[in-house]
Parts: C-alpha cells; structure tokens; sequence
C-alpha cells in the first residue's frame, strides 16, 4: 500500500480534522456497574483531556498517549447512552456506546441467572431472589444461598426454623412470625424433621463447605461422620446454648445411639467415637441409661475397662441429673388401696352384727335410711369401731388419695419433660421462652425463665434470678455470696465446683444451668399449684388411667368418702357388744385385726395386701404366707394370755 501523501495530512490538519487512523475503540453495550476499557490508537504523544458524558452529567479525565495509544477504564454506573469527547491538536475524537441495566437475577427450572452465568440449583420450591448490593439471595426449606452478582462467590446460611420470605436487610421470616437477619445467629433449631429430610437433599446437590451447624449433621448417615464432623457437631450444639443436663428428645440423636450399636462389629473405632460424642454432648436421650450401660459391657468384653470405665462413671453423675424413681409407686399404691379395702370389709364385718342389732328398731339397715335418716346415720359402721381404728382408716384412705393425686400430678410433668419445647435439649429457644412465660409466675418458673433470657436480656434475666434460691439461679448472680450459697446447696454440682475452681465434673467447664430434675421439680409444683386454684378442672386434667368420663364421678366419690370419715369422729363410739364367736372368725381371716390401734397390727395388713398383689402378680404366695403365719402367731399367743 502506498504511504498517505504528506500533503493530505498537512491539508486535514489544516482543516481540523483527525488525521485517518486516529480512533477511540469502546463496546458498544456494557453492563451497568461494570468496568468499561477505553482504548485509543495511532494517536500523538502527550496528555489530553477526555469529558465523558452520561444520563448523570459529565465528567472530565485526562489520558496519557504513549507510543500512539492509551487504555483508560471507565466505571459508568447508570444505565442510558454515553458519548466521549477526546480533545487532540488537530480536532476532537469521539465514541458513544449504552450502558445497558443491571441484569436481574432470575430463578429457573436449571437454576438462578446471574449476570456471570447460571448457577444449577436442585428443583424445589425456592424464595426469592431477594438483592441486596451486589449480593443475590435464594431461599429453601432451612437453606439460604447467596451469591455474588460481579462474581462467582457462593455463600451458605442455615436458618434455624423453615424460612417462609426474604426480606430486605437482609433477613428472613422463618415459621412461627420469627424473623431473623442474614447471616443468622446461633440460636437453637427450633424445625422439624420434615425441614431436615429438604435440607439433606440440598445438602447432598449443593455440597455447601463445612463446618455445619449441629442441626445439618442430623441430616447425615451417622456411620459416614468423620471425627472433625462429630468435633462440630458437638461445640456447635455448646455455641447456641444446649445442656447436657436436659433432655434430648430428637430422632437423629436416637439414630446416632442405634448406629453407635450396629458399628460395634464391623467398625468398633467409629462406633466408640459415636459412643463418646453422645456421652460428651447429649446424654440424656431415650434409652441413653441403657445406651451406656451396653457400651460399658461391650468395652469391658473387648478388653478395654479403662474406657468402659468412663461410661460407667457418667451413667451415675446422669442419674443426679434425672427425676427421682418412682418405680415402687404403683406397688405402694396398690399395696395401700387394697389395705384401706380390707380394712373397711373388716370394719363393716367385725361390728355389722352389732350394727344389724341396734337397726332393727330404726328400720333395719337399708329401711333406717327411709324412716329415720338422722339416727341412721348415727349408726354408721366406723361409729362402731374404736378411735384407732376410726384414724387408720382415715389416714389409709388420705394417704391412697394423696398417692394417686401425686401419680397423675407426676406422670403429667414426665409427659411434658419428654415433650416440645421442653424436650430440646435448652431452654433458650423462643418456643420454650413462650411457653415459660405461659406458666404460672412461681419462683421457680422465674428462676428458669431468667436463665434461658440470660443471652438476650441480661438485665431483665437477673431480676427474674433473683426471685428464687435455686442453686442455678444463685450461682448465676454473679456476686461470691449466693456462690456461696449455691454451692452449700448443691456441692456436687459440676459448674458451681467449676465456678469456685474446686474442679470439673465430666463435661467440663461451663455456665450453671437447671438440670432435667431441676426442671421436674419447678414443673411439679406448678401443677400443684394449678390444682390448688381449680381443684376440680386440675383433676380432671392429670394423667390419670381413668376414662374422662368417669373422672368427675371419682372426684365427687373422694369428697364423699372424705365427709363420711370425718363424720364419723364426731358420732359417739357404739358399744353394742360383738360376739365372740363372730369377732374371733373374723379376725381370723384379716391380718393385724388383733391390733389395728397399734404399729403391728399395721405392718401385718400392708404385709399381706402387698402379699395378696405378689400372687396375683405371679410372684408366688410367700409374703402372705409369712403375713397369716406371724398373724395367726399373735393370735394363738393372744388366746393364751390370761384374761
């Protein structure tokens, strides 16, 4: 190609006019929020001043020209049409090109677009996108996926309930109106099982990096769990405000028991590690006393007491931590019901032919009851019987009562224990703050309250601490008397040792907290407490084995029962003699008859009621062998004594 003539340059100079070649190189569409690189070519040498304008005004830069070109990045950040002016010596260059808008993220059947590109995502129903800055927002189940809109940077956050809309902030409205910010805090799952079985789906397509919260380990097979996944698991689930000392009642802590037991052959070292998490973290679970003991014995057969050792030893600091025992209730209760039953039939026998005799003029024993009604009832049969006999069988008949008033009461506060939110393993979520707030305001119902609002309201926790003298509630005053005091209480109590550094119990150091007694005993007395307020509603409420529609018929039959025992303290004694023939048969079938006024006479009819269950239960007959042996016994000898 020939070389342009120097005249035509001279001649375009002297025009004004660029010289050919001379250009400004520029897309003509770009994202906006986007760099833009401005490129200029076969230029002269030195610096000019270069004005861009836009829809937002103008804006003068300055470029260097070296060697015929420059590069100048541009950051135009509203969309609309753009025009740049390079000033020359020989005239003025110019570019246009459009900034377009910022593409909206959109969610499809392959994923979320995003202006780098797609990102795939598993089918399911997704929220959102919510944009927040430079940031996009997607949603489902317990899962939120964030993503970069100028790069591909993906973050993931686990929410601790099902997330139901974005919002902006960002936050999220999960289930039950709670709405938390994104990132959201470590506070206690609060989801259900359904919510775990999405987010293990998601997980396994996502493949978000770890560490999890304790909750997203749930979703995994216990077996495929690796020792750094257990460690998580564990600090993760001491971060958002679990206890050992209360209850765990999920499923995946019960499947991590079950695992533990079927690895014990083929892989003993994860069984073991599965084995100690559980101990270490949440151990108390259904079963977990049983749990314990197995692994124990299973460690001392392979060769390893040290380590059984350990399970041992926590299974009894457990038991401090559990309700008291009452397995021997339903004996005693029944030993006692069938006491007052003999009781009373041997009351009514022994004096029913003296009862019978003095009737007769009055009616007879059911007519009396039509003709004189009063002196009726002046002939009760306990007016019959002597003071002593009159007050055991009072104190027999209270004493069932009260047995099986405090079986409902605590079988009603050990299905809450095993029951949301209570079942948790904390009380610092804020379906359990609800339901404390809902409970009668004891002291104790306070105390609880003000440790699981501890984190959150300080100030308003240590007023409610204050209102109780519970050893948790002390310790966590703060000030060297209630420790003091806390630890005068409960010395055995693993955190308040830990507080006065007299040493640690197992689980190591950590803040006091109320134990699942602790929380039986607050329960019990609210229950009493509402029964002492509504004695007839807080009765028909227990958890009783009687049918709801038999249980107002049994209320009214024990104040009935109770009037007819005190009534009769203030009838006079009947002295209408018995015969003896009559009395001695009789006597000679009820145990203790012979001094029911006396201690004997008492241990020797509960010793063959209990005797009389024992063989209906199929425990053979020698209680109440023993219990007609020592009674005939006292008869014999008392026959023999001189009169």
């Amino acid at each position: 190609m020939r070389a342009f003539p120097s005249w035509a340059t001279g001649f375009l100079l002297a025009l004004g006019l660029p010289v050919l070649g001379q250009s400004l190189v520029i897309p003509k569409e770009v994202q906006a929020g986007k760099p833009v690189v401005l490129e200029g070519r076969d230029l002269p040498e030195g610096r000019f001043p270069l004005v861009l304008e836009g829809p937002k005004g103008q804006e003068t830069l300055e470029v260097e020209v070296q060697e015929g070109k420059f590069q100048r990045e541009l950051h135009p950040q509203a969309p609309g049409e753009y025009r740049i002016r390079l000033s020359l010596p020989a005239g003025a260059l110019e570019a246009r090109f459009t900034v377009l808008a910022p593409a909206t993220p959109e969610l499809t059947q392959e994923g979320l677009k995003l202006p780098w590109g797609l990102l795939p995502l598993p089918p399911g129903d997704w929220l959102g996108p919510l944009v927040q800055g430079d940031r996009a927002y997607v949603a489902q189940g317990l899962l939120v996926v964030e993503a970069g809109l100028k790069e591909n940077t993906l973050a993931f956050h686990f929410a601790p309930a099902r997330i139901l809309a974005l919002r902006p902030g960002p936050e999220a409205l999960l289930e039950g109106d709670w709405v938390l910010p994104i990132p959201f805090p470590r506070v206690p799952f609060e989801g259900k099982e359904e919510d775990l079985e999405v987010l293990g789906s998601l997980l396994e397509a996502l493949k978000p990096p770890k560490p999890w919260p304790y909750f997203a380990y749930w979703t995994q097979d216990p077996a495929t769990l690796t020792p750094e996944d257990l460690m998580a698991y564990g600090q993760d689930l001491l971060a958002r405000g679990h206890r050992p000392e209360l209850f765990f009642g999920q499923p995946a802590v019960a499947r991590m028991a079950e695992a533990s037991r079927s690895l014990r052959q083929k892989d003993p070292e994860k069984a073991l590690l599965l084995a100690q998490t559980l101990l270490r973290y949440t151990p108390l679970f259904p079963g977990s006393l049983a749990f314990f003991r197995e692994t124990a014995l299973y460690l001392e057969a392979q060769g390893h007491p040290a380590q059984a050792l350990r399970f041992r030893e926590g299974e009894k600091f457990l038991r401090t931590w559990l309700p008291p025992q009452l397995s021997p209730l339903p004996s005693a209760l029944g030993t006692l019901g069938l006491a007052y039953l003999v009781l009373m039939l041997y009351l009514f026998l022994f004096y029913l032919p003296a009862q019978l005799k003095d009737l007769r003029p009055l009616g007879g024993y059911l007519g009396g009851f039509w003709k004189h009604p009063l002196l009726r009832l002046r002939h009760l049969h306990l007016a019959y019987a002597s003071l002593g006999e009159r007050v055991l069988a009072l104190v027999l008949f209270l004493a069932l009562s009260l047995g099986l008033l405090f079986q409902g009461l605590d079988a009603e506060v050990r299905e809450r224990l095993l029951a949301p939110p209570v079942d948790q393993g904390t009380l610092r979520t804020q379906t359990a703050q609800d339901w404390l707030r809902s409970l009668p305001p004891t002291p104790e119902v306070k105390a609880l309250l003000g440790y699981a609002l501890l984190p959150e309201a300080p100030k308003e926790a240590q007023g409610l601490l204050r209102e109780a003298s519970l050893p948790f509630a002390l310790a966590l005053r703060g000030d060297e008397t209630s420790l003091a005091q806390a630890y005068r209480q409960a010395p055995l109590e693993g955190p308040i040792r830990t507080a006065l550094r007299l040493g640690e119990d197992p689980w190591g150091a950590r803040e006091p907290g109320p134990t699942l007694r602790t929380l039986y005993l607050a329960l019990l007395q609210v229950e009493l407490k509402r029964l002492q307020e509504d004695p007839f509603r807080g009765f028909l409420r227990l958890a009783t084995p009687l049918p709801q529609g038999v249980r107002p018929w049994a209320f009214a039959g024990f104040w009935l029962l109770l009037l007819y025992h005190l009534l009769t303290f203030l009838l006079p004694r009947c002295r209408t003699p018995v015969p003896p023939s009559w009395a001695l048969g009789v006597r000679l079938g009820v145990p203790g008859s012979l001094g029911f006024s006396s201690g004997l006479g008492l241990v020797l009819l509960l010793l063959f009621a209990y005797g009389l269950l024992a063989l209906l239960w199929g425990q053979g007959p020698t209680l109440l062998i023993l219990a007609y042996g020592l009674h005939l016994l006292v008869l014999v000898l008392s026959l023999r004594r001189p009169r």
